[in-house]
């Protein structure tokens, strides 16, 4: 058995889907799901402090602790404390369970020392998430683009301008990835697909060279946008917004709620007000946050 020890993980936030890259791109950003594993006598415990504490599970249903045994085995035991300090709104968008996910795999490695290497645990994530597109910016940080077949998952992390910065609004009230993804339609028009394939590879084309004059358009998108804005009060006016001043271009941020807008430092403030106006017209309060954007992923001390 390994020498007990005291192990920290820190996992980044996500974006995924940035408009037309449905369920191959994300951004990770600069809000974290903090862990830390220490052996503890007499069963386990498991606390939770930050955002949206109260509904995290603090017994043995809790995500980050049922992956955990998922890799190490039960085995391991339950005689663990497990402390949870939380930044990431939850069902809003923000790749809070692939957080999780990926906090528990990477306790788990590092307290059995298996050193299985990042594109593993994305593998093993994606098996467990479903998609790979949130756990894979959640592990390499930055702009990562993913893609599956056949349980193979292949991740290329891209780079990101410097000088670009996000907005991130949440609105007030949460929304389930089912429902999200049962609001889309089983077929595609070809049309649809080609004008989102275009898209998408100018997008990445606008990140590599920052151009952020092609975004408004580079972040349209047909696949899922169009189909979720009807359970998001707001998200077609925020869609629709035209002429603010440094804004590049805005998108629903995964299966939403929440939406992140790429602009220049000084424009954060207007971007943000915009943004929260457009859910206030309909009734809705929201937060704005300038963020970061995280280019470490997921990172292990002890």
């Amino acid at each position: 058995m390994p020498a007990a020890r005291e192990i920290r993980v820190q996992v980044p936030a996500s974006s995924a889907n940035l408009g037309p890259g449905f369920d191959a791109l994300a951004l990770a950003l600069g809000l974290y799901l903090r862990c830390t594993l220490r052996p503890s006598a007499g069963g386990l415990r498991i606390t939770a402090s930050g955002t949206d504490a109260a509904a995290i599970p603090q017994d043995e249903s809790n995500l980050v602790w049922r992956t955990f045994l998922k890799l190490v085995g039960e085995g391991a035991g339950n005689n663990f404390q497990l402390e949870i300090a939380n930044e990431i709104p939850l069902g809003r968008g923000l790749g809070s369970s692939a957080a999780a996910i990926m906090a528990g795999l990477a306790l788990a490695d590092s307290w059995s020392r298996s050193e299985r290497g990042k594109q593993r645990l994305i593998e093993i994530a994606t098996e467990l998430e479903g998609h790979p597109d949130n756990v894979a910016a959640a592990a390499l940080g930055g702009l990562v683009v993913s893609c599956q077949d056949d349980g193979r998952v292949v991740a290329a992390k891209s780079g990101f301008p410097a000088d670009w910065r996000v907005v991130l609004v949440v609105p007030d009230f949460r929304l389930a990835t089912e429902a999200a993804r049962a609001a889309l339609p089983s077929q595609y028009a070809r049309r649809d697909a080609v004008f989102n394939v275009q898209r998408v590879a100018l997008l990445l084309a606008a990140v590599q060279n920052a151009c952020p004059e092609v975004l408004g358009e580079a972040m349209r998108d047909r696949l899922h946008q169009p189909y979720r804005a009807p359970l998001i009060p707001g998200l077609a006016e925020v869609l629709s917004l035209e002429n603010v001043p440094g804004m590049f271009g805005v998108a629903l941020s995964g299966a939403g709620p929440s939406v992140v807008a790429l602009c220049t430092p000084a424009a954060e403030a207007t971007v943000g007000k915009r943004i929260v106006d457009c859910f206030g017209a309909k009734g809705i309060r929201a937060e704005a946050m300038p963020l970061q954007v995280d280019h470490n992923g997921v990172t292990v001390e002890g």
